[in-house]
């Protein structure tokens, strides 16, 4: 099948009114660091802003129903956007998020009430609320089911106590922007999986601590968020209680990569190639050696490898091919593994000079660098070891697979 996208005349017409309203909201230069650790608050606010503004069209959110605040429009429109953004941001000229996160979105639309969609989806799908995923925790990351957070009912509201850690993005708290989605322990006696209740909770409820994070490196500011006897109303339990886990686990699966990807997330490997073929090294372009385009040769490669499969993924999702359980696992696996081999590849091309961030001795406005630092936090969304124990149970494989039956002779 061809996962490509091939556009229309009309198509091509929306682009050109996106690209008219990108460059009418852009910063005119480049402002945005590639390091979110470096992320200003002032920046972070226009960032939101400019959220808010896609959001007001229905672009922050295109392909969600206008009922809930989306835009609505079909496929090839939601890519053109995504194409459109993604080239601004390449130049540093966007702050903020181009499309809403589907983690934040994914639980309720599959979970939650009607009544809770109409209410909870529009702030987020136009911007005005950022969501926060409190899942980890001290004691429990891989394993999701050992958190200690408890909720207990208490009338109308459930009692929050519990501690979450690598919480959030931002660098600055705007606390009634933010709200907490935060699965906790709700029957102490229930068995694993059967006791955890998923709910969104107000991030400026009385009682909520907010602690930063200082990390070497990660995608942007996290937190340490504590809640001591948080009174969160009990309208906020998304799904049903004890039900959560089934909650998280569709939040888990958009993480995990299932969703796909119609933009390349590693298209700084094309402006590295290019990189290398008009910098010179030695009287010549680095790209001339012969043992430098064999390393090239590969990430080009994985690049592609890495690019199809994100289309193939998002053709899943939009429900143009049948879906296949281990695929997104199988695409965020490779994107791990991937990670580590590009940084062995930027050391050898690139020796030092990789890990310099001087503004005038670093390679692509500080990309290279910030990429090296950034290759071995793979365990976001999950390790490569629990990716291929996903896979394996997806195939029917080891401990919790069935093996489909042999054929009958």
């Amino acid at each position: 099948m061809d996962f490509e996208f091939h556009y229309t005349k009309e198509q091509e017409r929306f682009r050109e009114e996106v690209r008219a309203f990108i460059e009418e909201n852009a910063f005119k230069e480049p402002v945005v660091t590639a390091d979110p650790l470096k992320l200003t608050p002032e920046l972070y606010k226009e960032g939101r802003e400019l959220e808010r503004k896609l959001g007001a069209k229905g672009w922050y959110a295109p392909g969600y129903p206008k009922e809930y605040g989306g835009g609505g429009l079909e496929i090839e429109q939601c890519v053109i956007l995504a194409e459109e953004i993604a080239r601004i941001e390449e130049e540093r000229r966007w702050a903020g998020r181009s499309e809403v996160y589907s983690i934040q979105t994914s639980g309720i639309m599959m979970h939650g009430t009607e009544e809770q969609k109409q209410r909870f989806l529009p702030p987020i799908l136009r911007g005005d609320w950022a969501g926060w995923q409190c899942f980890t925790e001290p004691d429990a990351g891989t394993d999701e089911a050992s958190m200690k957070s408890t909720a207990d009912r208490d009338g109308d509201v459930y009692i929050i106590n519990g501690t979450k850690v690598f919480v959030g993005l931002t660098p600055v708290l705007i606390y009634d922007e933010i709200y907490l989605y935060w699965p906790a322990v709700t029957d102490r006696k229930a068995p694993r999986h059967q006791n955890i209740s998923a709910f969104f909770i107000p991030g400026d409820l009385p009682g909520i601590n907010y602690l930063p994070q200082n990390l070497i490196a990660a995608p942007g500011r996290k937190w340490q968020v504590i809640c001591e006897n948080v009174r969160c109303p009990a309208d906020r339990l998304i799904g049903e209680e004890n039900k959560g886990w089934l909650v998280t686990q569709a939040t888990l699966a958009a993480e995990h990569g299932g969703g796909g990807s119609a933009i390349p997330r590693n298209r700084m490997v094309l402006r590295f190639i290019e990189y290398c073929q008009k910098t010179l090294r030695n009287g010549q372009p680095i790209s001339r050696d012969p043992m430098i385009q064999d390393i090239l040769v590969k990430i080009y490669i994985e690049y592609n490898v890495g690019r199809l499969w994100g289309l193939r993924n998002y053709a899943m999702s939009q429900g143009q091919i049948p879906r296949v359980r281990y695929t997104g696992t199988q695409t965020a696996l490779h994107g791990k593994l991937n990670a580590s081999q590009l940084e062995g590849a930027l050391v050898d091309i690139l020796g030092p000079y990789c890990l310099i961030d001087d503004p005038e001795l670093r390679v692509l406005a500080g990309e290279i660098e910030n990429r090296v630092r950034m290759s071995e936090l793979s365990h976001v969304g999950g390790t490569p070891e629990v990716q291929k124990i996903m896979m394996s149970r997806a195939l029917g494989l080891g401990r919790g697979g069935t093996r489909a039956a042999p054929p009958k002779r």
